[in-house]
């Protein structure tokens, strides 16, 4: 039995149509998406051009390469089954969005400090590199020498990054 505390309440109008969904979160979301597909036939088209990130997907599919440790989220592969230092730039912020997605970590960003330290990279390499990835969009600069992965970042990640390393599922 679901307690009132598990029950999700939404309450949706468009023009001159209300409509209120309570109940088990799951449910209330598919609930309000066969509403909006109804009233909104476009949405539909609309919503299979949005990408997003799965991070039940995700994290399955860096299982063997991201751990958690009491310290925080940790790189288990050696840096040499990375494919350069764009791979590893991007596997690191990857760590970083996961560990702030899941609670670890306060921040999704690191600092250039950070990464030039996590990747064993120059300084001026890991710029370099960092500017190429702001460029393609798979990396957002967030503050003064602070960046965090993109959703395109992530997918591309997944893609390209994971069959290098040669570990884990695709997502």
């Amino acid at each position: 039995m679901e307690s009132e505390e598990d029950l999700l309440e939404l309450f949706a109008r468009y023009k001159d149509m209300e409509l209120r969904f309570k109940g088990k979160p799951d449910d209330v979301i598919r609930s309000l998406l066969r509403f909006i597909q109804q009233i909104l036939p476009a949405y539909d088209l609309a919503s299979k051009l949005v990408l997003t990130v799965d991070l039940e997907g995700l994290l399955k599919s860096v299982e063997g390469i991201i751990a958690f440790t009491p310290e925080g989220p940790v790189v288990t592969v050696p840096k040499e089954k990375l494919g350069g230092e764009k791979d590893a730039i991007l596997l690191h912020l990857v760590k970083a969005y996961i560990g702030y997605k899941t609670g670890r970590l306060g921040k999704d960003s690191l600092a250039t400090s950070e990464i030039t330290a996590l990747t064993g990279g120059k300084s001026s390499t890991i710029g370099a590199r960092l500017s190429e990835l702001v460029s393609s969009g798979w990396v957002e600069r967030v503050g003064r020498g602070e960046y965090r992965i993109t959703t395109l970042g992530i997918q591309n990640f997944i893609d390209e990054v994971l069959p290098k390393i040669g570990i884990g599922e695709k997502a």
